[in-house]
This record gives structure tokens, C-alpha cells and sequence, in this order.
């Protein structure tokens, strides 16, 4: 079972959700929206962290301040030289914006673009490493799994339909405009205007951001077709209505840039506190449904609160979502720079290098150890920690799987014996068959061709030829599983003289029963039985009927 703890901070306002997830269900454990003041962030994470029992749970932060742009590069690259030449977009641009490249973190993402198959684009997101570490160190030293920009982990929320096209509106301190095609993540717009012009407003009144909040929980924005609803407004009504307007101008000015149609509107963010915002976003974009973003993962029929509760956090559930596994992650400021969504050009170690570091070893070697590793000095170092540990985790995986065979290898050894032992019953089961088969061939013998007599008796009965096998016929059919016969003779005529054995009387005396009842011998008699160890012998006497 994994959990993760997301956490959105902008300024004055923390939202936080604690996710678990177990195989494909999601459940949101603990969330709530927190406010602070400048001098006492740490202490507000400190108490997030205690009240949702996250102590040892990897944590989902957003970056803040972030810049993004986009490069063009051709689609027949290699993904090499897509690489270097995104690389070389990104210095030139911060030649030409006087941004110092050396203090930046740079994540990007390729796309697909329709509108020239012969290039790709590739959406560029810069963090300052200053402020991705500030932001980090927040946390005490707590394991921060993922710090994303909120404008991309948003998607998260969204079961993204690969032929549908989206917009989600994130209305929050700024409001940031994420547009997905086709399933890709494909512009990203940041205007100024959102709830922090909203809140501030507010706050100069109430002087408390935690009452500036609610008095937007309790906000209706008043559309044309209800405005009449809403005759009594509130003294801020005009300045939120006016807010919003701009905001959903902007998005459809957005929207009408681009080649394809879009679908839908997803609203979230703070935004979503005040009620009705989705049919004021309506009158204003037409061309498509307008609605508040919902998480994918939450039934909203088997809910016990509202889910305008769960839509207020949908920031930190999004970021969560990025510590569960779910999202691009590519665009993982924690991770060290390198691969996808680098800023930093990659050196490459190769063994020739190495060796030519050992041979003049003596040489790169100073005396005065204080002095500052070079920069091959460093590579050095890193190139053989890498090979440790990839020696470190070969020699594990390899005795990992030895245990493995070796445990294989004694169940099926056990197994084997287990067959052997089982063969060997069968072969002492088929010896016995065998041995009483014989038996009672011969008595079938005896008794089919018995010994002719010297002297005739004219006085007997004579039998007929097939009374014999008959009577072993019946005897077969109704002789109980635990009585063996040891012998059947004809001693007179139609007498017949059989001897039995089991080891319960009770066994014996039903089979006295059996030849009665079913008329197989008749006038039977029988000896009350002698029992020799474990055995019990008894002999049977009767005529055929």
C-alpha cells in the first residue's frame, strides 16, 4: 500500500491531501485548506505533517515562480541531437533574456504538432535552483519525492481521452491555463489576474485570509439568466465578477488560437470556492462545456461529503498524485539534472579518459590536498561511485537469485521423493492384487472341478453344472469390503461350506445376513467365531436353494 502527501503552497494559503493507493484504488485520506503567516510557514508545514501522520511519507511539493517557452526542433533528429539543440534554444534564450543559465533548472516535454508534422515541439519549464532548494528546505529534511509546476501535475485530475481536446482553467494566486491535444500536454498560459486579487481585496475589509476565503465559499456569482437571484449582492461582488470576467475573456481569446476545437473547460482552484463559476465561465465560452474539474478516481455516489470540499484541494491532490507514480515524470525538479528535461549539458566519461587520468596520476595528484577538485577530478569520482553501485547492486541481484534457484531446486527434490514414495505404494498395492487374484482363482477351480468320487452315491443330489459359479457370482456382489473368503467347499451334494475372516465380528455377522436375506444359501449356520490376533475366523454352512 502506497501513500503520498501532497502539499500546493502559494502565499498565505497551503492546501494539502494525503493519498493512498492500493493496486488500482485511490482513496484521499486527510486534506484541508491552511493559512499562514509570513514568518511561520515552517512551523504550519510542521503541524500538516503531525496532524496527517506523514512523518515517513514521501512528499509532493509545487515550484513557484516558474517560466515556460516553447522551442522548435526538427522531427528528423536524432534524439541525441534533439537533445543539444534544445540545449542550445534554451542558452540562447537566456543570453537574449539576460537570465544567468548556471542558476537555472530546466525540465522540458516534446510534442507532437499538427500544424507542422516536420517539427516538434518542445514545451520548456525553468525553476530558479535557488528557490527549488529554499523550497525543499522547508520540510526539515522530510523526503520530498516530486516538486512539479501545478500547471502541468493539474492533468493528473483528468482521465484524458486521447482523441478529446481540453482546457483546465487553474484559478489560484495566478490563474495558470493548461491545454491538452490529443492527450498531449500542449500550451501552458499564465495570467495575472486570480484569487489573489481576489483575497486581497477582501482582506484590506476583513483583515483575515481565513475570513476573506469563506466569505467566497459563501459567494453565488450571478449570471444573466439569474441575476435576479442575486439582487442582494455583496459589497465585493462587483470587484470578483469583474476579476472573473477578464479570466474568461483571456481563456477564450486562448482557445480561439488554436487549430483544433476544444471539447471541454475544466475549472479548479481556489476559484472553485465561489459558487456558480462554472455557468459564469459558460456565457462566456460558448463553444464549448464548462464544467468543475472532478478527481477521475472519486465516486461521487457513494461520497459522505460534499465534493466542493474535495474540488478546493484539487491542487494537492494533483501533486500527490505525482508521489504516487501517476503524471509525466519527466518534469521532476527533485531529480537530479540530466536526460529528459535537462538544463545541464551532459559529459560523458569514457574508459580512454580514465585511463589517461590513472597514467599521469602522478601528475594530476597536488600536494596541497585543500585545493578545490577539478572538474575531471569530480567526473572521476562520480563515473567510479556509479560502477560501485552498479557493482554493489549486481552482486545483490545475483545472490538474490541464487537464493531463489536454491530453493527451487529443494522443492523439486522434494517433490521427487514424494513420487518415489508414492510409486512404491502403488507397486506393494498391485503385489497384493496380484496375490489374492490367484487365490481366488484357485478356489473358483476347486469348486467348478472338484475331485471325482471312487464310490458313486446314489442318495445325493446332483447339482447342476453352473450352480457353482453362480453362487461366487452373488457372493461377489454382496461380500462387504473388510471379509475375506479363505475357502469355499461343496462337502455334500448341495451343501456348501464357506470360511471367512475380518477384523470385526460385526463384519462377519452381516454377511451371514446378506446371504439369507438375499436367498443366496439357505438353512445357514454359522460358528460364533475364533479370533486369532487382529483376525476374526467364522465358517458358514448352508444348502443351495
Amino acid at each position: 500500500m502506497q501513500s503520498s502527501l501532497g502539499i500546493y503552497i502559494e502565499e498565505n494559503i497551503i492546501k494539502y491531501a494525503k493519498l493512498q493507493k492500493d493496486k488500482d484504488d485511490i482513496k484521499v485520506e486527510a486534506y484541508n485548506v491552511a493559512f499562514y503567516d509570513d514568518n511561520n510557514l515552517t512551523a504550519a508545514l510542521n503541524r500538516i505533517i503531525s496532524e496527517t501522520y506523514s512523518y515517513n511519507v514521501p512528499i509532493s511539493v509545487n515550484i513557484s515562480d516558474e517560466l515556460y517557452h516553447t522551442f522548435e526542433v526538427s522531427t528528423l533528429l536524432s534524439k541525441k541531437d534533439m537533445k543539444k539543440a534544445i540545449e542550445l534554444e534554451f542558452e540562447m534564450l537566456c543570453s537574449e533574456k539576460g537570465y544567468n543559465k548556471v542558476s537555472i533548472e530546466q525540465r522540458y516535454v516534446l510534442v507532437d504538432t499538427k500544424e507542422n508534422p516536420e517539427k516538434n515541439k518542445a514545451l520548456s519549464i525553468m525553476a530558479n535552483k535557488n528557490e527549488i532548494t529554499k523550497r525543499k528546505n522547508l520540510f526539515d529534511g522530510r523526503r520530498v519525492s516530486t516538486m512539479t509546476p501545478i500547471s502541468t501535475s493539474i492533468a493528473n485530475l483528468v482521465d484524458i481521452d486521447g482523441r478529446e481536446n481540453i482546457v483546465i482553467v487553474n484559478i489560484e494566486e495566478k490563474t495558470k491555463i493548461t491545454t491538452i491535444i490529443d492527450g498531449q500536454l500542449y500550451q501552458i498560459d499564465i495570467l495575472d489576474e486570480g484569487m489573489r486579487d481576489i483575497l486581497d481585496n477582501i482582506n484590506k475589509v476583513e483583515n483575515s485570509y481565513a475570513k476573506s476565503y469563506d466569505v467566497c465559499r459563501n459567494m453565488s456569482v450571478y449570471t444573466q439568466n439569474s441575476s435576479e437571484l442575486y439582487s442582494e449582492t455583496s459589497e465585493y461582488m462587483d470587484m470578483v465578477t469583474s476579476t472573473l470576467t477578464r479570466i474568461a475573456t483571456e481563456t477564450r481569446s486562448i482557445m480561439n488560437g488554436f487549430f483544433s476545437n476544444i471539447h471541454k473547460v475544466y475549472i479548479t482552484g481556489l476559484g472553485t470556492s465561489i459558487n456558480n463559476i462554472d455557468l459564469f465561465f459558460q456565457e462566456y465560452i460558448t463553444a464549448a462545456k464548462c464544467e468543475i474539474l472532478k478527481p477521475y478516481f472519486v465516486d461521487t455516489a457513494s461520497m459522505q461529503i460534499p465534493i466542493k470540499e474535495y474540488i478546493e484541494v484539487n491542487s494537492a491532490i494533483a501533486l500527490a498524485l505525482d508521489g504516487l507514480g501517476i503524471g509525466n515524470k519527466e518534469i521532476n525538479f527533485v531529480k537530479t539534472a540530466g536526460g529528459n528535461g535537462s538544463s545541464i549539458l551532459s559529459s560523458e566519461i569514457s574508459l580512454t579518459s580514465i585511463k589517461n587520468y590513472f597514467l599521469n596520476f602522478g601528475n594530476n595528484v597536488k600536494n596541497d590536498f585543500t585545493q578545490p577538485l577539478q572538474s575531471s577530478e569530480k567526473l572521476l569520482i562520480r563515473g567510479m561511485a556509479a560502477c560501485v553501485i552498479v557493482s554493489i547492486l549486481f552482486v545483490v541481484f545475483s545472490t538474490v537469485i541464487t537464493k531463489q534457484l536454491e530453493k527451487k531446486t529443494n522443492q523439486v527434490a522434494n517433490a521427487s521423493q514424494e513420487v518415489k514414495a508414492e510409486l512404491a505404494k502403488l507397486d506393494s498395492d498391485i503385489q497384493i492384487i496380484s496375490t489374492r487374484g490367484e487365490t481366488y482363482e484357485k478356489l473358483i477351480e476347486e469348486l467348478t472341478n472338484p475331485p471325482e468320487e471312487t464310490t458313486p452315491k446314489t442318495n445325493e443330489r446332483i447339482i447342476a453344472k453352473d450352480s457353482i459359479p453362480n453362487l461366487l457370482n452373488r457372493i461377489m456382489f454382496v461380500i462387504p469390503k473388510k471379509v475375506k473368503l479363505t475357502s469355499i467347499q461343496n462337502t455334500n451334494s448341495n451343501h456348501i461350506v464357506i470360511r471367512a475372516e475380518a477384523e470385526k465380528y460385526e463384519q462377519l455377522g452381516y454377511f451371514k445376513a446378506v446371504l439369507t436375506t438375499n436367498g443366496i444359501l439357505k438353512n445357514i449356520k454359522s460358528t460364533s467365531g475364533q479370533k486369532t490376533g487382529t483376525v476374526v475366523e467364522v465358517t458358514i454352512e448352508g444348502d443351495l436353494p
